[in-house]
């Protein structure tokens, strides 16, 4: 979801697509975007649809991609953050997220080749994460170890306890006593939610924007623009509920409607910040005509760990009631 960012490239990537590719020199950028859309879109809502290893997939390659570009915007301000270990928490915190255990329920829908003592030691696999970065920084040939070891778990935190819960959102659905699609529909609510939100905050800005969001981030933002945003993913989530999800309450959709309205703007604010700051446009040129992993998923990176915790808060109140 880029805004008016400083004008400047992408992070030189070794291996990884940074500037205008051929094809958008010969075509122009709105050509590319549209041929990324139509091989991309099918792919994503596939994953969705399939579920399972497929999702698991995809939001792990998503999570991991979307770390190096934090990593690599981290590197233009002089950081060097160890992006190997960093990508090995990552998955590590994406397995955790693909087992269930609240309140003593162990669920696993996704099942893994090795046994359930190594699955549930992923989760002091990834609290001593902060300890190897530390002991590994010793090694290093780089400057800077407070700012590298910082910028290394920094990354973990905001990537890798994010994207991957929409992992753990998948598998609530038997939970619920939704069908075997509950994953489906429940990711296409979010991000039917997430998009009507960006066009009711880009139209409502634009019709009755008049005082400023956050000039400082993201210049052309409104309050206006943001409340309308706000009140269209309510209404999104309220039809999609009405369409697919009946085992919520309309209390359920106006709540989880606010936290795409409200905290998917706050992704948008959080990663506008980050690439103001590194002086670029956008995260990369990985996705064609699009920018990068999180110029695209900036949002979910907030509301996908808030609907997680909301769902699971629902669950807790019906076994307790």
């Amino acid at each position: 979801m880029s805004d008016n960012q400083p004008t400047g490239t992408a992070p030189a990537m070794r291996g990884w697509p940074h500037g205008p590719t051929a094809f958008e020199q010969r075509h122009g950028n709105g050509t590319m975007r549209v041929v990324t859309a139509i091989i991309g879109i099918p792919i994503v809502l596939g994953a969705v649809w399939l579920g399972g290893w497929a999702f698991f997939g995809l939001i792990t390659a998503a999570s991991v991609g979307a770390l190096l570009e934090f990593y690599w915007m981290a590197e233009k301000k002089g950081a060097h953050p160890n992006k190997i270990l960093g990508a090995v928490a990552v998955v590590l915190l994406c397995f955790q997220y693909a087992q269930i255990i609240s309140v003593g329920l162990a669920l696993f829908t996704i099942r893994l080749p090795f046994s359930d003592l190594l699955l549930h030691s992923i989760p002091m696999l990834v609290l001593l994460v902060p300890v190897v970065v530390l002991l590994l920084e010793m090694f290093r040939r780089t400057e800077g170890a407070m700012v590298n070891n910082s910028v290394t778990i920094a990354g973990i935190a905001y990537i890798g306890l994010c994207l991957p819960a929409l992992i753990g959102i998948q598998q609530l659905g038997p939970l619920f006593g939704a069908g075997e699609k509950f994953s489906f529909y429940m990711i296409m609510a979010i991000l039917v939610s997430i998009w009507t939100c960006d066009s009711f905050a880009y139209y409502g800005g634009r019709l009755f924007g008049k005082h400023k969001l956050f000039e400082r981030v993201s210049p052309k933002k409104t309050w206006e623009g943001a409340i309308s945003g706000a009140f269209g993913a309510v209404g999104a989530m309220l039809a999609m509920r009405a369409l697919a999800l009946p085992f919520l309450t309309v209390t359920d959709a106006i709540v989880m409607g606010l936290i795409c309205g409200i905290f998917g703007q706050l992704g948008d604010l959080a990663e506008s910040h980050l690439k103001r700051d590194a002086g670029v446009k956008d995260s990369s040129q990985l996705i064609p005509g699009h920018g990068g992993i999180l110029d695209r998923f900036d949002s979910l990176l907030f509301v996908s760990p808030m609907i997680y915790l909301y769902l699971l808060l629902r669950l807790a109140g019906m076994w307790f009631r």
